[in-house]
């Protein structure tokens, strides 16, 4: 009986599928793991191999050949958003004979089943120096380049990009993988070797991850490319034609073979069968004259002592350099050249200063590579929990992926100057809008957005909470590390406090940490953060939105100071809604701000058995929860938030600012009194 292998090198298998659901339209997968003219679009110079696989070169300088999936995809759903998509295919790139090779290869997604407008060399069969770069491309690529031109803003000539409407990439990285956790491993496109790549498109995060990996390995553990925010609405039309181009140049000639490809617009892209798959590898001649073996080893001597002298003209360069240490390597993403952080905020200047905190400052940035704005935070060098805090902030949102979270793009450390990169925010944070600065003239956000924005912030504590594969606590939710986009979207940063355990696992005694205001009552008295801590801080959050005050606030009457407890008194009274911002001006949703205030009340408890799930909390405000009834809030505050429990924060007026932070050693005795660390300083 024949295996399935064998039958696969017997016929031509092509398996399409279509597969609709109540999301999405009818949903295109195939897989091909051989290839034959009948079955695909050969265009230009792209041809069958002798074994089925496809040739997209033919040895020649000025090569231009293209290959298609013969049937349009649809990629937009009725609402004109993008549906996933994810593709897996089997490369070979190889130099044929003498030379460098070039130019490279790219998978493409564009809207006809042509090649105008396309030219060889650098352009990769998919634009021209007229066409390059054109909106009317409407083209996604993902290039495998093997040949260095700056003029397109090539890193190297040997290079992923991702690429729009040409061969520019504004994303690219070195070809590598990723081996394991601890392991990056570089090597080259053109080596002659088998590789297989994975393209995936998450359009609920829009974010598009390219790993690459070599032939018969497992999918790398983290992408090489990971690019966020790439909404492709406007990029692609409703249908495509997807497959590969590839060229050569003047002086370049390479081989360019596809040798399996699946696809899908739903769910991953089938598993493609690589023991079935052709080694393209070519084998050298091993025959060499005695002369030649010669001429091999006087020129291997001349290489190593060359290599000896500058061996040696390095040595101060290596001594200078900051050593990357074992913790560094548990992390990602990885560092960013500390050159490449001076010149994206022109050399730290405090014209691009956005912030200052208890840590250090915070610049507005523009990386030159990927042209995208990034913030810097720059942690004071001499501060030693700055160290502790750092590590922690990198361990915990450096794999965090959540639309409602700060997305990390890398570190850097130049000796002890400590640098962290996140995405550039435009609006800042949330408490300028709901304390806006009447000299700055800041816009009253309107009701509507300020409740997106408290579901926004519920969304990214479930994720933290209950959905990523450890249990994060934040420690910090507070309205200032609440940061808001171009489209005033909540993204819940700042994660130097953060704690990650198991789901199964138990919270430690810890140091205790926050902002006065915030903290819940049992962190004071036990030092052990849960996710209930968290809630008890989004609770706070939630009456600052709605009230438009700060928690503490000590240039109001005795009996307001304390947001919380003057929230409360109101509701005990019957006069939630006097609570209400009145730089609203009474424009507001009455059901949702009584919702708010009172949700507010029911998340900062003082049990913290009586709180909510955060997602609970969630379907609340979404309205898919009842909310519970009087006698869930009935229960009579004994004290004063700031005096419950067993440990008390005095604040003074000259440490009344809202952001002050406070450190308590744990501690389990009836003592009182702690103050204020000043090792923390005012903010963050």
């Amino acid at each position: 009986m024949l295996t399935f292998c064998q039958l696969t090198s017997c016929f031509v298998i092509v398996l399409p599928w279509l597969f609709c659901s109540s999301h999405f339209a009818c949903a295109d997968i195939f897989t091909y793991w051989v290839f034959n003219e009948s079955n695909i679009i050969l265009l230009k110079d792209a041809s069958i191999h002798s074994q089925r696989v496809v040739t997209l070169t033919n040895q020649t300088q000025h090569s231009m050949g293209r290959v298609l999936y013969p049937n349009p995809i649809k990629i937009k759903a009725s609402n004109n958003s993008i549906l996933p998509f994810s593709t897996t295919f089997v490369m070979y790139i190889g130099v044929p004979s003498k030379g460098n090779g070039g130019s490279g290869m790219a998978f493409i997604m564009a809207p006809n089943n042509s090649v105008v407008g396309a030219q060889d060399s650098q352009y990769l069969g998919i634009a021209s120096p007229k066409t390059n770069g054109l909106q009317s491309n409407h083209l996604l690529a993902v290039e495998f380049d093997t040949a260095y031109d700056p003029d397109v803003g090539d890193i190297d000539g040997n290079h992923v990009g991702v690429n729009l409407n040409g061969v520019r990439s504004f994303e690219s990285q070195q070809a590598a993988y990723w081996l394991d956790d601890d392991h990056f491993n570089t090597f080259s496109l053109k080596s002659g070797e088998n590789k297989q790549v994975w393209i995936d498109y998450d359009h609920v995060q829009d974010r598009l991850n390219v790993s690459v990996a070599m032939y018969g390995m497992k999918k790398p553990v983290r992408p090489l490319i990971s690019v966020t925010k790439l909404n492709l609405s406007s990029v692609l039309k409703e249908d495509v034609y997807v497959g590969f181009s590839a060229s050569t140049g003047s002086q370049a000639i390479e081989d360019h073979h596809i040798l399996g490809w699946s696809f899908s617009t739903e769910g991953k892209a089938p598993t493609l069968n690589l023991s079935g798959l052709p080694s393209l590898i070519r084998k050298k001649h091993t025959t060499k004259s005695r002369g030649f073996a010669a001429g091999v080893t006087a020129a291997s001597l001349v290489v190593f002592f060359v290599g000896v002298f500058f061996s040696l003209v390095k040595v101060k360069e290596i001594i200078d350099r900051d050593l990357i240490e074992e913790w560094e390597l548990e992390f990602w993403p990885h560092r960013i050249p500390y050159e490449e952080l001076k010149a994206a905020t022109q050399n730290f200047s405090d014209d691009q200063l956005v912030g200052c905190g208890g840590f250090g400052r915070v610049y507005k940035g523009l990386l030159s590579k990927s042209g995208v704005e990034v913030a810097v935070k720059c942690i004071t060098k001499d501060s030693t929990a700055g160290m502790k805090e750092f590590i922690s902030e990198i361990s915990s949102v450096g794999r965090l992926q959540h639309r409602n979270l700060i997305q990390l793009r890398g570190w850097c450390r130049k000796s002890k100057q400590l640098f962290i990169v996140y995405d550039y925010m435009p609006n800042g944070s949330l408490d300028k809008f709901i304390f806006p600065d009447p000299e700055a003239k800041t816009q009253v956000l309107p009701w509507e957005r300020r409740y997106a924005i408290l579901k926004g912030i519920a969304a990214g504590l479930l994720y933290l909470h209950e959905q990523w594969e450890r249990r994060v606590v934040h420690r910090d939710v507070k309205s200032s590390n609440v940061l808001l986009d171009s489209e005033l979207n909540a993204k819940l940063g700042d994660f130097g406090l953060a704690r990650l355990y198991d789901h199964t696992q138990n919270p430690q005694t810890t140091r205790v940490v926050g902002t006065v205001g915030y903290i819940a009552p049992e962190v004071t008295n036990t030092g052990k953060v849960t996710p209930s801590s968290d809630v008890f801080s989004f609770g706070v959050v939630l009456l600052e939105v709605a009230c438009g005050r700060r928690p503490v606030d000590l240039a109001m009457d005795s009996e307001q100071i304390v947001l919380l407890d003057w929230v409360k008194d109101l509701y005990q009274n019957g006069k939630t809604l006097n609570a209400a911002d009145p730089n609203l001006n009474g424009v507001y949703d009455v059901e949702e701000m009584e919702r708010v205030l009172k949700l507010g009340l029911f998340c900062s408890h003082p049990q913290p058995e009586k709180r909510p799930g955060i997602g609970t909390v969630l379907q609340m405000l979404e309205g898919q929860a009842p909310f519970p009834g009087h006698g869930a809030l009935s229960i009579s505050y004994d004290a004063s938030y700031m005096d419950y429990g067993s440990a008390v924060v005095h604040i003074t007026d000259e440490e009344s600012t809202a952001n002050q932070m406070i450190s308590i050693p744990a501690t389990t005795s009836t003592s009182r009194g702690y103050e204020i660390d000043s090792d923390y300083g005012v903010g963050r």
